[in-house]
């Protein structure tokens, strides 16, 4: 009988660091989440603050998620950095066509 290789069939050990900046992540989105619900509807700032405020929101909750849950911030994750933001590049630029089109 061969010998098995078990490490490869055990789960990788987590450092206790990254559970509490998952949960931490987590939470700041949750309440990023919460905190847009409640400009919407009680009218807590003025109507011309609530889409920048929201687009603001939606900016770090994107950053949250691409560093936290898609480890944008590990070693050798340039080329993904890199197509992400060509990504938005050419989504914003697009964006822009539609809008400002005669």
């Amino acid at each position: 009988m061969a010998d098995q290789n078990t490490s490869n069939t055990q789960p990788t050990e987590h450092k206790p660091e990254s559970k509490m900046k998952h949960i931490v992540s987590f939470g700041a989105m949750i309440l990023l989440t919460i905190a847009a619900f409640v400009l919407v509807l009680r009218d807590v700032v003025p109507v011309a603050w609530v889409l920048p405020l929201m687009l603001g929101f939606a900016v770090i909750q994107v950053l949250l998620q691409l560093f936290t849950f898609m480890h944008l911030d590990q070693k050798g994750s340039l080329y993904y950095i890199l197509f992400i933001a060509f990504g938005a590049i050419v989504a914003v630029i697009s964006a822009a066509g539609i809008i400002f089109m005669p």
